[in-house]
C-alpha cells in the first residue's frame, strides 16, 4: 500500500506530468509528427510554468483549508477531549529525535498541548504500524513526544490503532464515539476528515493547523516556485481521496 502510494504521488506530481509531456513531444517529433510534437511540448511547458505559480496552488487549496475558519480555543465549544490523527514520523536513519517529526504532526501535537493546557482536556492520539519500522506504533511515539513537552501522562490517551484517516475514526469511535471531541489536523485535511467523523457520528469541532497556502485569491505573478509545484500536488492529492472516499468507502 505504501508503495502504490508513493507511485500515485509520483504520478499527480504537475512536475512528472510536465516532463511526461516533453519526452512525448520529442517522441513525436522523432517519429516526424512535428506539429503534434509542437503541441505537446507546448502542453508540457505551460503546466510547468501554471502549476509552478503560488497564486496557482493558492486557489486550488483555498476550498480544502479556508472552507472553515477556527483559529484561538474561543471560536470552539465545551468538549471532553482533543483528537490528533496520525501524520508521519520517521523511523529510519540516524536522526535526533525532534528531525523524525513530519511538520504536520509536530504542529498538530504542539496545538494540541496548548488546547489541553487551556481547557484541561485529555489528548487523545491515534495511528498504528503504518511506518517504515512496522515495529514502532505512531501514537505511541506522539504520546512520547507530547509528554517531553509537559502533558501528563493522565492527559494522553493513545490508540494504537489505524493505518489511515477511515481506519483512524473506526478505532476511535470504538472507545470514544460518545465524546464531544475537538479535532486538530493540517488545513488541507479537514474537509475529508469532517466527512469521514460526520459519517461515523461522531461529534467533532475541527481545528486546522499545517496550512500550504496564504489564502491570498487576488491574482499575482511571480517567479516560478519548486514549493508551488509540491503544494498544487498536494491539492490534487487530497481532491483525489475526497473523490476516493465518497465513490468506494462512504
Amino acid at each position: 500500500m505504501d508503495f502504490l502510494k508513493q507511485i500515485i504521488l509520483l504520478l499527480i506530481s504537475p512536475l512528472t506530468i510536465s516532463v511526461l509531456l516533453i519526452l512525448m513531444s520529442y517522441a513525436f517529433k522523432r517519429a516526424n509528427y512535428l506539429n503534434t510534437g509542437k503541441k505537446i511540448l507546448l502542453m508540457g511547458v505551460l503546466m510547468l510554468m501554471v502549476c509552478s505559480q503560488p497564486w496557482v496552488a493558492n486557489v486550488l487549496l483555498y476550498p480544502l483549508e479556508y472552507n472553515s475558519k477556527r483559529y484561538h480555543s474561543s471560536d470552539l465549544t465545551r468538549s471532553d477531549a482533543i483528537f490528533v490523527p496520525a501524520c508521519y514520523y520517521q523511523t529510519q536513519y540516524d536522526l535526533p529525535e525532534v528531525s523524525r517529526w513530519h511538520e504536520c504532526s509536530i504542529q498538530r501535537l504542539i496545538q494540541a498541548k496548548i488546547f489541553s493546557d487551556e481547557l484541561k482536556i485529555p489528548i487523545i492520539v491515534t495511528g498504528g504500524s503504518f511506518l517504515a519500522d512496522k515495529d514502532v506504533k505512531y501514537s505511541e511515539k506522539a504520546k512520547q513526544f507530547l509528554e517531553t513537552l509537559g502533558v501528563t501522562p493522565d492527559k494522553v490517551i493513545s490508540i494504537p490503532e489505524g493505518t489511515d484517516s477511515l481506519s483512524e475514526v473506526e478505532a476511535l469511535k470504538t472507545r470514544f464515539g460518545h465524546m464531544t471531541l475537538v479535532t486538530v489536523t493540517s488545513a488541507t485535511h479537514q474537509y475529508r476528515l469532517a466527512q469521514i467523523l460526520k459519517n461515523a457520528d461522531i461529534n467533532s469541532e475541527i481545528f486546522q493547523v499545517d496550512f500550504q497556502s496564504s489564502g491570498e485569491l487576488n491574482p499575482f505573478l511571480s517567479l516560478p516556485s519548486i514549493l508551488a509545484l509540491e503544494r498544487t500536488r498536494r491539492a490534487i492529492y487530497e481532491y483525489l481521496a475526497i473523490v476516493k472516499y465518497h465513490v468506494l468507502e462512504k
